[in-house]
């Protein structure tokens, strides 16, 4: 039997918009057994991302100060293996592009938490080494 404690995906969101990042963090924190931790700018996203490891980052793109492709290049830059989602009400074909040539995944706002769900889930189980617990449904 294996005696190594099971470790739970950390999940930064980052967006300045309270409601969204509220019904992410509700809906993903009653799915999937993980820690969230919330940040309203980049310029928070970027302080914390320097000082501690995340295996998920879901971004929004337009923020103010700082945007979601800084921090998502900052992430690539210092943490490759971590799965970074893009959120944008802005897009189209080229935005998507671009998020997926810096290494992310591009998901549209109004975002269907579900697909987002089994997109994190997926990615987990890609990453390896953390348990990857659907919760019950609600």
């Amino acid at each position: 039997m294996n005696n190594e404690p099971v470790r739970i995906p950390r999940i930064l969101i980052v967006d300045d918009e309270k409601d969204v990042r509220s019904s992410i963090a509700d809906f993903l924190g009653k799915r999937i057994a993980c820690e969230i931790v919330q940040k309203p700018d980049g310029k928070e996203a970027l302080d914390l991302l320097d000082r501690e490891e995340f295996q998920v980052v879901l971004l929004d793109q337009n923020m103010p100060g700082i945007d979601g492709f800084t921090i998502l290049e900052h992430v690539r830059s210092k943490m490759p293996r971590t799965i970074v989602i893009m959120i944008t009400g802005l897009g189209g074909p080229a935005q998507s592009y671009k998020v997926e040539r810096l290494g992310g995944i591009y998901m549209a706002k109004p975002v269907a938490l579900k697909a987002l769900q089994l997109t994190i889930e997926r990615e987990l189980t890609k990453l390896g080494g953390f348990e990857v617990r659907a919760l019950k449904p609600v």
